[in-house]
């Protein structure tokens, strides 16, 4: 099997991690360097690089212009790959928009409410136009061991945004590899799933965790109408809803090995040693 990424970022270079060296040859774009790929500079020599790939990865984010950059570039390169039986694209729960903390699933009419969530949407549209095995995966907040928000405590610049019943849904980047791995193996199909965990909480609940953890005092709550926020982060808090993974886990045969956040942290931290729980 031959895995191209389109984007050698955190998920992608995880799930390399995860597969069988044995059994894949695996390769990518990066924005320097031999294999390039960004926004504005299609890939150079595309044919020779997508020949013989039985797997294709997208974790290029969209575009306000061109939209999904890899379609605008390389549409037809991609129609012509004749080995490929599988398409990932990594998209994001911020498709749903708010929905006032109640549940969405892959049924729920996608309502973004800004921007980075409605690029998302466009560009999950545009692939899956096409007449090829597309799996969209909608991701929710990544997390995993080198991602995180442990230094951020010990260096006392975390902070504890609070909103009054505000859920995030989250999870593992080694959960995310098995949805992926669990997607390949299965009969190629065009679909979409939520890959979270099954515990949607708090930003703060989280941070109160990991102080435990680490054995810090709590960090002072900011309440999120008194908070100075960039607008990036100011647009998470925008959005309030608690993701399902249910179809994931029925059509993937998946479940995630963190089912929660404690349950992830736990595992990141007793392998840095610094857990007290």
């Amino acid at each position: 099997m031959k895995l191209f990424c389109f984007g050698l970022g955190y998920t992608a270079k995880n799930l390399i991690s995860a597969l069988s060296p044995t059994s894949w040859q695996f390769s990518g774009t990066t924005r320097s360097g031999d294999i390039k790929f960004d926004t504005d500079v299609p890939l150079n020599n595309a044919e020779q690089h997508l020949k013989d790939v039985t797997h294709l990865l997208i974790s290029v984010p969209p575009d306000k212009t061109l939209i999904d950059p890899v379609i605008f570039h390389h549409k037809t390169d991609i129609q012509k790959m004749t080995a490929l039986k599988w398409i990932g694209y990594l998209s994001a729960t911020s498709i749903y928009g708010d929905h006032n903390g109640n549940w969405v699933d892959e049924e729920t009419l996608p309502t973004p409410t800004n921007e980075r969530g409605s690029l998302r949407l466009e560009a999950e549209k545009q692939w899956l136009s096409l007449d090829m095995p597309v799996n969209i995966f909608r991701l929710g907040g990544i997390y995993g061991p080198t991602r995180n928000q442990i230094k951020s405590i010990q260096n006392k610049t975390a902070k504890k945004i609070t909103k009054d019943n505000h859920k995030f849904s989250r999870i593992h980047v080694d959960d995310i590899c098995s949805a992926l791995i669990a997607s390949m193996n299965t009969k190629p199909t065009q679909n979409i799933y939520n890959i979270v965990d099954d515990y949607p909480s708090s930003a703060a609940d989280v941070l109160d965790y990991l102080c435990e953890a680490l054995s810090l005092p709590p960090l002072d709550a900011i309440p999120y109408d008194d908070a100075s926020l960039s607008p990036a982060l100011k647009s998470f808090y925008q959005d309030n809803k608690r993701v399902r993974n249910e179809h994931t886990k029925k059509s993937l045969n998946w479940k995630p090995k963190f089912a929660n956040y404690k349950q992830g942290y736990k595992d990141i931290l007793s392998k840095l040693g610094d857990c007290q729980l």
